[in-house]
């Protein structure tokens, strides 16, 4: 929640970014695009040193990394300086994600791996919530500075716990990573070695048109969030009040979809993913409605529990068809779910300019998008075997 949080912490604090800076609001936007692009470029990255290096080392040396990268955004002075530190930081922080990913992976028994993996996913949507609240109450206390100092302070908790807590790395005892790190070693060299594993999953339409389908996932929840705070919808006044619970409001869906996790589990990945994207489109076009806030509040609820649902799901279906490359495919995965909440704040900030139903029936417009395309990809055929690695290597 706190890697993933630093997407969203600038949103509740746009007016303060704008004016610190000598700058528009719709400008200041642009600090979570680049945050976002960063963080999801850095994915492509960072998935294979997780590989290389081992999952411990790459978390505890991300986090740390992130401290210095939140201090420089701290002390930016202006736009420009601050849209280099933003995307240094999301380039920090990406290290993060995949190797999180993959240690459950590995970690974690079958059977309780899909509760684990929806309570990974449901921690980065609820870091959208999560972080918002506490950077409003941050932000409004004691300035935007401090929201980047106190994160840097808690990064570095984060890595001691994570440093402690984290099983060995390979070289300690630890197997899988002594595996993966082995394994790794008869890849092709080169910038051709290291793309090849991508180009041959995007070659599968099936998995290119789930990977379209997730950039709907987080670019209509991020967008979503930037549009309330740059257009208030009806029944919502612009004080930080009324906007703060707003945000809380859609906290209980992150508590409450892990718990479901089990019932989710029965029901196949693609359709899973299908119906959270069509609830989402559905959920998030009724807010337009001007029935007053509390009205917008449960459906906002409604919305987040639908993406909150279809995260995991997307993962889960990329990793049955991906066979052996799931690591790989994961990567794929979570710089498509990025890449989509850098467009989503541009996309709204378009909108706004209209009014607030412009931005929910924009988001409802890419949500159905992506239920369209993860529909077509369920009908695609997959010509994945499980030595998808070792035929790719060759």
């Amino acid at each position: 929640m706190l890697v993933v949080g630093q997407l969203y912490v600038v949103l509740p604090v746009l007016n303060k970014l704008a004016a610190d800076w000598d700058t528009s609001k719709s400008a200041a936007t642009w600090t979570t695009t680049a945050f976002g692009l960063a963080y999801g470029v850095g994915f492509l990255v960072t998935g294979p040193l997780s590989d290389r290096w081992g999952r411990r080392p790459v978390i505890v040396g991300g986090l740390l990394a992130t401290v210095v990268s939140s201090l420089l955004v701290a002390a930016a002075p202006g736009l420009v300086s601050g849209l280099a530190a933003r995307i240094l930081q999301g380039l920090t922080a990406s290290f993060f994600a995949p190797a999180a990913f993959a240690y459950l992976s590995e970690r974690i028994a079958p059977e309780r791996r899909v509760f684990a993996l929806t309570c990974l996913t449901s921690s980065f949507l609820g870091a959208g919530v999560v972080a918002q609240v506490l950077a409003q109450l941050i932000g409004n206390a004691l300035g935007w500075h401090a929201i980047f100092v106190a994160g840097a302070i808690v990064f570095v908790l984060s890595a001691v716990l994570l440093r402690v807590v984290l099983q060995a790395p390979a070289g300690s005892g630890d197997t899988n990573e002594t595996a993966a790190k082995d394994d790794s070693t008869h890849e092709g060299s080169g910038v051709r070695g290291a793309l090849a594993p991508y180009v041959f999953l995007l070659r599968q339409s099936r998995l290119a048109l789930l990977y379209l389908s997730c950039l709907a996932i987080l670019g209509s929840f991020v967008g979503i969030y930037t549009g309330i705070q740059l257009a208030p919808p009806a029944g919502i006044g612009s004080g930080n009040t009324a906007l703060l619970a707003l945000r809380a409001s859609a906290i209980p869906a992150m508590v409450a979809v892990p718990l479901l996790a089990g019932r989710l589990g029965s029901i196949a990945p693609a359709t899973r993913l299908v119906t959270a994207l069509a609830a989402a489109a559905v959920a998030v076009a009724v807010t337009t409605i001007p029935w007053g806030g509390v009205w917008v509040a449960v459906w906002l609820f409604v919305f987040v529990t639908a993406v909150a649902v279809a995260a995991p799901a997307a993962v889960q279906a990329i990793a049955v068809s991906a066979g052996a490359a799931r690591g790989t495919a994961t990567a794929l995965y979570t710089f498509a779910l990025f890449v989509g909440a850098s467009a989503g704040p541009q996309l709204a900030n378009l909108a706004a300019r209209v009014g607030y139903s412009a931005v929910a029936l924009s988001m409802a417009a890419a949500a159905a998008v992506g239920a369209a395309l993860a529909r077509a990809a369920s009908r695609a055929r997959v010509p994945v075997s499980i030595g998808v690695v070792e035929t790719v290597r060759e």
